[in-house]
């Protein structure tokens, strides 16, 4: 009898504590968009370039206007603007990450502040590979909205 509760309580205890591959890279890819958040925040080239890779991608999609008007610009330009005067914040509200063989998807919804004001929302989607030194964004789209924020905030 003890045996079978033996072998039931590790049994449970497997199943329960277990930390898969995809959970351990999830974590990572959410450690990767927040330092690329703060980056921003403490406008950290250092940081930034750590996160990023130097050739990758930003496509911006302002939908502030009509008609939309969009954008692109890489890593390595973009790095120049991480320095600014305005004090600037990304607030994520979540992350829906999607992983298969070194590649991973994180489609994030946001809240944007500029000198802690209120400045935009919108969704962040983010392509990252696995490198021998750790997840790197690859690619960056994001929308700019001021309409529909609460909405996003909240999942819908």
């Amino acid at each position: 009898m003890k045996k079978i509760v033996l072998m039931i309580l590790l049994g449970i205890s497997f199943t329960t504590h277990a930390q898969t591959a995809d959970d351990l890279n999830e974590n990572l890819i959410k450690e990767t968009v927040n330092s690329f958040f703060l980056s921003l925040e403490k406008q950290d080239t250092v940081l930034f370039k750590t996160v990023v890779l130097l050739d990758g991608q930003l496509w911006r999609v302002s939908n502030l206007s009509d008609p939309k008007k969009y954008d692109m610009r890489d890593f390595r330009t973009d790095m120049n603007k991480v320095i600014s005067k305005k004090k600037v914040k990304e607030i994520p509200h979540r992350f829906d990450i999607k992983i298969h063989n070194g590649i991973a998807m994180a489609w994030v919804p946001y809240e944007f502040l500029v000198n802690e004001k209120f400045s935009h929302c919108g969704i962040d989607v983010f392509t990252l590979i696995q490198t021998p030194a750790g997840w790197k964004i690859v690619n960056a789209s994001y929308t700019i909205d001021q309409t529909g924020c609460a909405a996003l905030k909240k999942g819908k």
